[in-house]
């Protein structure tokens, strides 16, 4: 399910100028139509920072992993992830020991998909800055493209599966492959 509010400006954008015209144009009814065009769209700002979609759940958790990477805290990596993925766990202690990340890294164009049930969900995204090599202490930029797999653990989601793609292509490359 989607809310309204995922995207609140295009609805607040409308009824401020709903309201600015009703200003203009309007007499003593038109300003009282337009205050209550503006108290609706301020309404609309706040109804939506009370909403937390499972979307904007799964961005936080991506949040939460990244600064997890670039902190190198183990212990806070593992906390996104699943307990039924072992094997995905492992793969972020390889990652750790492989490259340091650096503050710079960040993540854009995510796209969250949540099925039906709201139990599970697919995030893609990409990801892509500075990072260090630490066997060669070699600096890099990387771009990287991503498919994530979530699953709902309570009240919280937890990643269930990592796919790295090739940024142009979109084919699944390994996670830890050179690229």
């Amino acid at each position: 399910m989607s809310w309204f509010t995922e995207n609140p400006w295009p609805l607040i954008l409308l009824l401020s100028g709903a309201t600015v015209v009703m200003l203009i144009l309007g007499g003593s009814k038109g300003r009282s139509v337009a205050i209550v065009l503006a108290l609706l769209a301020i309404a609309v700002y706040f109804l939506e920072s009370s909403i937390v979609t499972s979307g904007e759940q799964i961005e936080g958790s991506l949040q939460n992993l990244l600064k997890g990477f670039i902190a190198e805290d183990l212990t806070a990596i593992d906390q996104q992830i699943d307990d039924d993925a072992p094997g995905l766990k492992e793969k972020a202690k390889q990652g750790l020991q492989l490259v340091n990340l650096d503050k710079t890294f960040h993540m854009q164009d995510i796209v969250v998909m949540v099925e039906e049930n709201g139990q599970k969900a697919i995030a893609e995204l990409r990801a892509n800055g500075s990072l260090t090599v630490e066997k060669a202490n070699m600096p890099y930029h990387a771009a990287t493209r991503w498919r994530t797999h979530w699953k709902r653990v309570g009240d919280r989601w937890k990643l269930a599966e990592v796919h790295r793609l090739n940024s142009v292509t979109g084919e699944e490359i390994g996670v830890l492959d050179a690229q």
